[in-house]
């Protein structure tokens, strides 16, 4: 049977999801039930490094699949719809003499695609803060944790998929006046386009 491990970000994102798949809680970040397992890591790159690796390392089973879903601003896609994302990339990572965005070496061909018409396949750039403005013209989302997760499955050998909810379109105001909408910040309906893998 495929081991699954959910990767969330926050809490808030997670609990509908323990709920929905009936996870029970084994201690203050983790949900497991059967083959499904959960870890809440917390925000940012460096939290989610270092908690997904204290995970990885103490887990005696390794995960087949890495599950990543939360919440991302967009340059251009509808707030409220879910995108798939189809290339990770680190926001922040632009040194001279390197390729910009992408860190050498850690660029395995790991990530996977939801087959389907009901959702997008886009990037997804992983930076340390809000991103309110860019000049990255094409249809992409933004988050703060999942190049991390990206790196992680590049050293274990891990497959991914990150589904993200958009929240916003790089306006923190809107962000902020989102949360209370339900229809927008929910994460469970991300569950119906993984029924075939769990």
């Amino acid at each position: 049977m495929k081991q699954i491990l959910f990767v969330i970000a926050m809490e808030r994102e997670a609990l509908e999801i323990t709920k929905e798949l009936g996870l029970e809680k084994i201690d203050d970040n983790v949900y497991k039930k059967d083959n499904i397992s959960l870890i809440i890591t917390g925000i940012g790159k460096q939290l989610t490094a270092i908690n997904l690796s204290k995970y990885l390392e103490k887990s005696k089973i390794k995960p087949d699949l890495i599950i990543n879903m939360g919440y991302a601003g967009s340059t251009k896609s509808k707030i409220g719809s879910w995108v798939n994302v189809s290339k990770s990339f680190n926001y922040e990572w632009n040194i001279p003499g390197e390729q910009r965005y992408e860190i050498e070496g850690y660029n395995k061909d790991l990530i996977e695609k939801i087959e389907t018409d009901k959702i997008k396949n886009i990037p997804c750039y992983s930076a340390e803060s809000f991103v309110t403005s860019t000049d990255i013209k094409e249809d992409v989302v933004f988050d703060m944790e999942l190049h991390s997760m990206y790196v992680i499955c590049n050293i274990y050998d891990i497959k991914l998929i990150s589904l993200k909810k958009v929240s916003d379109n790089l306006n923190l105001d809107d962000y902020y006046k989102n949360i209370d909408m339900k229809d927008v910040m929910e994460l469970k309906s991300g569950l119906k386009l993984l029924e075939e893998l769990i």
